[in-house]
């Protein structure tokens, strides 16, 4: 299977919140997505592992994608190793996505942080033709990172208005994380600066489609400059 993006969270939902979107956008357009976890969400405070599971396969049929692997690299002490990034850069040889999306590599979550960076180099680790995986090498033509637990200027916006609902019906499919209805929270659980995760990823989608004259985006972090053949291009409306 070759992928046209390949989407990485660290816990299964990460993708949904950050990301998906996006996914549902290429979806529409005719391109194949996927989703790697890199762990199973085994340390958060609600659900278990195998509850996990099976929101993430009801998430991943809502997103429509193409394929979901969970590489269970442990969460909670998600790392930057060689284990990691050979394990991942595996993965990418074996899907061979054009675009690599994950969290941003400066995210205040540790495991965030650390996906994002794993990715990043994952990345390069897959392309090293004498480097000893299974696979041919791949090069991933563009990399993107998607804010997690704070604010990134974004060099990307990408128009999600007509896939809001079901952006947000994928992340509601993640019950044990955000409640039955999607809005119920523990009174005593303290969270990382978000208090209400539903209003908090409207709000955001909102604050990044005002950036660029629509309704909802996702916002991007990109590391390398992107080169534009046609400036037409980057005119709202003019071409679709």
């Amino acid at each position: 299977m070759k992928l046209d993006v390949l989407a990485i969270g660290a816990h299964p939902d990460d993708v949904e919140l950050g990301a998906g979107g996006f996914l549902l956008h290429m979806k529409a357009k005719g391109y194949t997505t996927g989703i790697v976890d890199l762990t199973r969400g085994e340390m958060g405070s609600r659900g278990t592992p195998e509850i996990r599971a099976g929101e993430a396969e009801a998430a991943g049929n809502i997103l429509g994608i193409s394929v979901r692997r969970n590489l269970d690299m442990g969460d909670g002490h998600l790392e930057l190793n060689l284990a990691n990034r050979h394990t991942l850069a595996q993965v990418i040889r074996e899907l061979k996505p054009t675009f690599l999306v994950g969290p941003y590599f400066n995210d205040k979550h540790p495991d965030h942080a650390a996906a994002g960076a794993i990715m990043k180099y994952a990345s390069y680790d897959a392309r090293m033709s004498k480097l000893e995986l299974e696979s041919t090498p791949n090069s991933c033509h563009m990399l993107l990172h998607y804010p997690c637990h704070i604010y990134v200027t974004p060099g990307l916006v990408v128009d999600i208005t007509p896939y809001l609902e079901q952006k947000m019906a994928a992340v509601r499919a993640y019950k044990s994380q955000f409640g039955e209805s999607g809005d119920d929270y523990d009174s005593d659980y303290i969270h990382i600066g978000i208090t209400d995760y539903i209003l908090h990823i409207k709000s955001r989608c909102g604050h990044f489609g005002s950036l660029v004259g629509v309704s909802y985006g996702e916002g991007f972090f990109c590391q390398d400059p992107l080169l534009v053949n046609d400036p037409y291009y980057l005119l709202p409306g003019v071409r679709d």
